[in-house]
């Protein structure tokens, strides 16, 4: 949630479609470029097209793959200069001159936009083959410090970096958009809701950024808004649609899956969050692996009733998406990505795995036991989400809830129950301005991003967007609450050092023993992890 603020001027919400890492000065590097003889090299053969992006911004395309080793990339490829004011054909690469390697997708629509907050325009009309490069052809050099100087703090140890706020600007991390959509078949619309403030002319300013080793394909941004009277509160639920709800009560109890009282964790949006025990963590099993709180309310007078939460993920699913599903396979990654993951029947077969084992499940005590009402899906470990889910009402004294989850992958700082629901539906605010940070606006830019299609604006690392609404006017109601409608996926870099790893885990396969793993790395590495969110700063700007 953004404060309340003194000045007259508008102060803009963050929405971060990418995780933050670590950059510390500027640090240029000369790229040189090697030959040789894929005959003579033993590596791994990837078959799927993919981008090697060179630690001095420029980039290669290999559209029909390349043999990948421990220290080099060799295969048929075109060399293209920051700007894309050449290009070269070129046989290897050394893996010591590469930032990352990123699958992409031939059968897909080519996006002809990129955003890059270190040029002056943020949209780029090329064809086909040179918008594969353009996609990051220009690098943020502040990036590239993290491997060059040791790579002590970078994302490939640390994963993340902290939420940041711009005192000086005046900007906060509000909201994480499609964090865990990582293909195109899997896109799908995010609803978050945003305590931006409007300024006094009325309009409402958004940054949305990418600040990780990732590239952003955005296929649609809207923003809503819901006007209502000051005794409701306006949230999202679980698909998306917008909830008004009445006033707020807490628990009377909350008691978690070993019977210890978590209720003060719980009745207030204060930060201090509930989290699975490390006896639970480390008592999980293939066949049980999972957590759960259980929460008591009193019956409400009305039949409408939702649940209204305060919540965000916790490193967890960081550590299993780069850690155990990327870094495992190594180069071979790139083909899991590019070739395996554009199959329908894979796709479908993974995302029934996360279904079921990922998310938070609501579920509501009834006269023939627990009966699950909702699934609440993954949100993002940096910045907090409020949603509301609605509840059938029961008879009996009190209502009971029952939040069930992996074991440690949520961190619940709220839950309370709401009465008098009702639907409402938002209207959009037109945006006036869309430009790269800083720019002008750019009506092309807009257009890509004004309705979903089979065009995106493609954000490369350090990227951002600079969003204003048209002025809203004056409004003789109590309150209005603001919501980021967005849509997209993004690709994850493979990094060279998981290429170099010789002690690798055991590959990815979506099992019982799986999580097994990943929690018993997770309890020995969880405090490093989440402690360097604090230790850590970002700002591309």
């Amino acid at each position: 949630m953004i404060e309340g603020r003194d000045t007259m001027k508008c102060r803009h919400a963050l929405i971060w479609s990418g995780l933050a890492v670590v950059v510390s000065g500027c640090i240029a590097s000369s790229v040189g470029i090697e030959q040789m003889n894929p005959s003579e090299v033993v590596g791994t053969s990837v078959e799927s097209p993919f981008k090697a992006f060179l630690t001095d911004g420029r980039i290669t395309v290999f559209p029909d793959g390349a043999r990948v080793t421990t220290d080099s990339v060799i295969g048929a490829g075109t060399l293209y200069s920051l700007g894309l004011e050449s290009f070269d054909p070129v046989e290897a690469l050394s893996l010591d001159d590469v930032l990352g390697l990123e699958s992409f997708q031939a059968d897909v629509n080519i996006p002809l936009s990129v955003v890059s907050s270190v040029v002056g325009t943020a949209v780029v009309a090329v064809g086909a083959l040179a918008a594969l490069a353009v996609l990051t052809a220009v690098v943020f050099i502040g990036l590239l410090s993290c491997f060059l100087s040791g790579g002590d703090l970078c994302p490939a140890d640390m994963f993340y970096g902290p939420m940041e706020s711009y005192s000086e600007s005046r900007v906060v991390l509000d909201a994480e958009a499609f964090l865990y959509t990582i293909v195109p078949l899997a896109e799908e619309r995010d609803v978050n809701r945003i305590g931006v403030d409007m300024g006094a002319d009325g309009v409402i300013q958004l940054e949305l950024r990418n600040d990780a080793f990732r590239t952003q394909y955005i296929n649609h941004v809207e923003l809503l808004e819901v006007r209502h009277g000051s005794d409701r509160a306006a949230y999202p639920n679980e698909e998306g649609r917008i909830l008004l709800v009445g006033e707020t009560t807490a628990a009377v109890s909350a008691i978690d899956r070993y019977g210890l009282d978590r209720l003060g964790e719980l009745s207030a949006r204060d930060g201090t969050a509930f989290f699975s025990s490390d006896a639970r963590i480390r008592a999980v099993t293939a066949e049980d692996f999972r957590d759960h709180v259980d929460l008591a309310f009193p019956r409400p007078d009305s039949q409408s009733a939702a649940l209204v939460l305060r919540l965000r993920n916790s490193l967890l699913n960081t550590l299993l998406f780069q850690d155990l599903m990327l870094a495992s396979q190594g180069a071979q990654a790139l083909d899991w990505l590019g070739a395996e993951l554009a199959d329908t029947k894979q796709v479908t077969e993974l995302d029934g795995w996360f279904q079921a084992t990922l998310g938070l499940e609501i579920s509501v005590r009834g006269p023939g036991g627990w009966e699950r009402v909702a699934r609440v899906a993954d949100s993002g470990p940096l910045a907090w989400e409020e949603v509301a889910i609605q509840l059938p009402v029961p008879e009996g004294e009190e209502l009971r809830v029952r939040l069930s989850f992996l074991a440690d992958e949520w961190r619940i700082d709220y839950a309370g129950l709401a009465e008098e629901v009702e639907f409402a539906e938002p209207t959009v605010a037109a945006l006036a301005r869309v430009a790269p940070l800083s720019g002008a606006h750019d009506p092309e830019l807009a257009a890509e991003l004004a309705r979903p299609d089979e065009d995106y604006v493609v954000m490369i690392p350090s990227g951002a967007i600079s969003l204003e609404s048209e002025p809203l006017g004056a409004y003789s109601g109590d309150e209005r609450t603001f919501f980021l409608s967005s849509q997209g996926y993004y690709t994850e870099w493979i990094r060279p050092d998981w290429i170099r790893s010789t002690d690798r885990p055991e590959p990815f396969r979506p099992s019982g023993e799986t999580v097994v793993r990943l929690m018993e790395r997770w309890v020995e590495e969880k405090d490093e992890v989440e402690k360097s969110v604090i230790d850590t700063r970002v700002s591309g700007r």
